[in-house]
């Protein structure tokens, strides 16, 4: 079967569109000529925001894998770990960008003169408080994630305007669906938490005499507040404080709790009532107000790039979210039976509804009639050709889809992602791949990319600004 070829460097690249987007008079010039190329998004974009103190010093710095591939294995690509966004640059100008911004993990941020990649790991849309930041606006002890409304803000704050000679790079809202997914579980935790205290406090009052129930009631639920506050709480250390309040209240009160004698079949009632009630929250209610924070956040980022046309931006490339769905992160949520069928994934089909929602959102707020960019946009379905390349993996060069090229359980792994075995590639080098060539594999960590899957991508996206006649 032919292979698909990616460029072999960036400067390849740059030569490669110069050559399709040169006019017949022998001019290989690309087609726009830009002052710089300017990229606002997520760990997908960010181009070393984090290579800062800890982070750097473990040889990492950048959601992939960092630094140069060992050109002695088989097949390995003795290249930069440079992501599509850089790549994109060095087609557009004839040089990688780099990260405008650089701090977090302990080292305070910090503006780089000359550079224009305001992208950030980590970030949302409009939330500060992105993946691994609980505090929001100025968290440095770990990653930064200034959401891309204030990376636009900090480039026009940094001297930066939309002149219409820069080329503009977009690709966010992978995080958007990460905090909405974390915000699902909990709340769905929450209804299966309170569907557990209401079925332990109605059969344990139960048992009370009809004189003693009311006072039980409060007793039991007091003891079951208590103890579920603690952080070291659990559903059995809760079934235990209830019983134990109910044999207490009754021994206080010179009465006995008949059913107390049944507390191994009232658990198992509460906890299969605690069960039922997440998965109707996760599947109801849960799931339709994720749907609705995906479209929120999709079309606030489109409100962004209109902003930006409006300003006086003249090529803005939009790149949509890859499928997450397909993501080692998301495949792990499938449940499969003995025999190797598909038991439950509910999980995954969940993650592919709300990259959909978002993708959507975002291509339709984007048209001004459908299949019609905004002019001053190109849109670029990176879904579409990642499902293409998880499709037919050899006609991308790609050797595998499936699993993971870090070693994410290496001491330096783990170290720096907060003692997290599932981290991400922030820190991941050729020091902590895993045995083997790994230099075609798609996928670096649960979820970000190899360099030879930015190079996928990079390629995508440059075939498709060549059609756009923009390179």
């Amino acid at each position: 079967m032919k292979q698909f070829r990616v460029l072999a460097t960036a400067f390849a690249a740059a030569l490669l569109v110069a050559a399709c987007g040169g006019g017949g008079d022998g001019d290989q010039s690309p087609a726009v000529k830009y002052a710089s190329v300017v990229s606002f998004g997520d760990s997908l974009s960010d181009a070393g925001t984090y290579s800062v103190g800890p982070i750097k010093a473990s040889g990492g710095g950048m959601f992939t894998v960092n630094g140069i591939a060992s050109a002695s294995a088989v097949g390995a690509d003795p290249v930069p770990s440079y992501n599509w966004a850089q790549l994109v640059s060095a087609a557009a100008i004839g040089k990688t960008s780099c990260a405008a911004r650089t701090g977090g993990f302990g080292v305070v941020e910090s503006v780089v003169a000359g550079c224009t990649n305001y992208a950030q790991g980590g970030a949302r849309v409009v939330d500060p408080k992105g993946v691994g930041n609980p505090v929001g606006v100025g968290f440095t002890a770990g990653p930064l994630t200034e959401p891309v409304v204030t990376q636009i803000a900090n480039y026009l704050a940094d001297g930066g305007s939309f002149a219409g000679t820069e080329l503009v790079t977009v690709l966010g809202g992978a995080n958007d669906l990460f905090g909405q997914t974390d915000k699902l579980k909990a709340d769905a935790t929450a209804a299966g938490g309170a569907a557990l205290a209401t079925s332990l406090v109605t059969q344990l009052v139960a048992g009370a005499p009809p004189a003693n129930q009311l006072a039980a009631q409060a007793f039991i639920g007091g003891a079951i507040q208590t103890e579920a506050v603690k952080t070291t709480a659990t559903p059995t250390s809760i079934i235990t404080a209830a019983v134990t309040a109910a044999a207490t209240h009754a021994a206080m009160n010179g009465y006995t709790n008949t059913a107390v004698a049944n507390a191994a079949t009232i658990a198992q009632t509460a906890g299969a009532a605690a069960i039922a009630a997440g998965n109707t929250y996760l599947a109801t209610t849960g799931a339709a107000n994720a749907m609705t924070g995906m479209a929120v956040a999709a079309t606030a980022l489109a409100n962004s790039v209109k902003s930006m046309i409006t300003s006086g931006a003249k090529h803005v490339v939009v790149v949509n979210i890859p499928d997450v769905s397909q993501t080692p992160m998301a495949m792990a949520t499938i449940v499969y039976n003995t025999d190797g069928s598909i038991k439950d994934n509910s999980q995954q089909q969940l993650v592919l509804a709300l990259t959909s929602q978002f993708n959507t959102t975002l291509q339709t707020a984007l048209e001004v009639s459908p299949g019609v960019a905004v002019p001053g946009v190109v849109f670029v379905d990176a879904f579409a050709e990642n499902r293409r390349q998880l499709a037919n993996k050899a006609h991308y060069a790609l050797t595998n889809v499936k699993d993971v090229a870090c070693n994410l359980t290496s001491p330096v792994n783990v170290l720096a992602t907060a003692g997290k075995a599932d981290g991400s590639s922030l820190v991941c080098n050729a020091g902590n791949l895993i045995a083997g060539d790994t230099s075609h594999y798609l996928f670096a960590d649960n979820v970000h990319p190899t360099p030879y899957g930015h190079k996928l991508l990079a390629q995508y996206v440059t075939k498709a600004l060549v059609i756009a006649g923009w390179l």
